[in-house]
Order: structure tokens, then sequence, then C-alpha cells
């Protein structure tokens, strides 16, 4: 299992799994890909806002068939690993009130630090939880 800079034809493959899984993909300029057995079976990115000094997760999604082996939780620790070389303060991640991600930001250290109940166009069924990760 290895994690490596998305290329062009990753970007489209990802596109693909996204679609295939109905993953709201929205990318980003960096994009990560988790590659096993030359298989892409999990993508994350990262989002520079040089307005704040922050940087945001962009997306993180393993296929569901990879699920339940550490793999998000890897993702995730990479992108910290990669921010704590840079200048930024801090890591912003967004989840789904009901989803496994809350979970695995937690794991990785994140707290917990807004929600936004108007963010999604679902009558308030779900809520963006937002998450926080200070890397100084």
């Amino acid at each position: 299992m290895k994690i490596k800079k998305a290329n062009s034809k990753d970007i489209k493959n990802v596109k693909e799994i996204s679609k295939k899984h109905k993953f709201a993909f929205q990318g980003s300029k960096e994009m990560y890909v988790l590659i096993e057995d030359k298989e892409i079976i999990g993508f994350t990115g990262l989002i520079r806002h040089k307005w704040n000094n922050t940087l945001r997760i962009s997306d993180i999604f393993v296929v569901p068939e990879h699920r339940k082996r550490g793999y998000g939780l890897k993702l995730i620790e990479f992108l910290i690993k990669k921010a704590k070389r840079t200048n930024y303060r801090c890591i912003i991640a967004e989840a789904l009130s009901l989803s496994n991600a809350s979970k695995l930001y937690k794991k990785a250290g994140f707290r917990k630090c807004g929600y936004n109940d108007r963010y999604y166009s679902n009558s308030g069924k779900e809520i963006a939880l937002w998450y926080s990760y200070d890397l100084k």
C-alpha cells in the first residue's frame, strides 16, 4: 500500500470511482491516491487557503470493500505529516453528521470546532460538522 500525488490519469480514475460509488467528489489541485496492488482504493486532497493560513481536506474516500482496515486513518495521517512541513496553522475538515468520518477525524486528533445546519440542501436531516487539527 502506498500514497502518491495524483496525476491526470489518476484523477480520471478517481472521478470514475466517485461516480460508481455516488461520492460527491470535490477535487483540488493537490490530490493524493491510495494504491494497493496497482489499484486506487482511496483518495484525498488538500485545498490551501492563504487568506486565513489554513488547509482544508477536500475529499476523503476509501472504496467500500477496503474499509475498516485503517486506510482512511492512513490517508489523514499522511495529510497531517505533509501539512506539518508547511507554515499553515491548521487543517480543517468537514463531515456529515450521520457518517463515520467524524469518528475518523477524532481518532486522528482533530477537535470539533463547529457545525452548519444549513450547509446541505436536505431540510436539516444532515448537518455539516467541522473539525480542526492545529499544526502549531
